[in-house]
This record gives C-alpha cells, sequence and structure tokens, in this order.
C-alpha cells in the first residue's frame, strides 16, 4: 500500500513529465516542469487531508469513482479554458496541477486490493 511519500513522488513524476512534454520556450512559468512537478508533490495527498488515512477503511466519498469522475470532467472543463490574464493562468495551472495530483492519488489507491468504493459515504 502506498503511503503519503510514494503518493507525492508519483503524483510529481506524472505531472512533472507531462509539463516537460508539454513545455515550450516562453510559455507561463506555471507550466514549467519543476514548477508543475513541485506542486504536484505538494497536493499529492490532498485526498488523504479531506479523508484522513486513520484506518484501513477511510476511503469515503473523497475517494470515490464517482467524485474521480466528476473531477476529470471538471478538470477537462478547466483545461479547455482559455484565460486571458496572468492571475487566470496562474488559478488555471495551479488548479490543473492539483486536481491531476489528486486523480493520480486516487488511481494509486484504485490499484490496491481495497480499491475505491463507487461513492462513499458521504
Amino acid at each position: 500500500m502506498a503511503n503519503a511519500f510514494d503518493h507525492r513522488l508519483m503524483a510529481a513524476a506524472c505531472i512533472g513529465g507531462v509539463a516537460a512534454a508539454d513545455w515550450k520556450e516562453g510559455d507561463h512559468w506555471v507550466k514549467h516542469p519543476v514548477v508543475a512537478a513541485g506542486a504536484a508533490a505538494s497536493c499529492g495527498t490532498l485526498p488523504d487531508l479531506l479523508e484522513p488515512a486513520l484506518h484501513p477503511n477511510h476511503r469515503q466519498f473523497f475517494h470515490g469513482v464517482v467524485f474521480a469522475f466528476g473531477l476529470g470532467v471538471g478538470l477537462y472543463q478547466l483545461y479547455e479554458w482559455e484565460p486571458d490574464t496572468d492571475p487566470k493562468r496562474l488559478l488555471r495551472g495551479a488548479l490543473l496541477v492539483a486536481g491531476a495530483a489528486y486523480l493520480v492519488h486516487l488511481a494509486m489507491d484504485a490499484c490496491t486490493r481495497k480499491s475505491l468504493p463507487l461513492i462513499g459515504k458521504l
């Protein structure tokens, strides 16, 4: 079972790798691979902040498949948004990285024996 370090490392590797593949000189600094990897590492345990892993049955709504689907739809909408100012670009970049790191965490949890609940308790 993955621990907090594993979640942060995987989020940094995945999101940093995607940012490196997409990076073009002159892009907004938020898209820089090192910035994206660092931000993803800091957000890699967000689900466990919302539902602390105090016992093996901590996975509920915010670790659920339905929540992951909704988050994915929201991230797609955010990805399609083309902000026109620097603060909005910063917000978009930060939310995309945080949301992607959240999904990486859920994907790692889904690969365990316990997996993820469909909905969980609210």
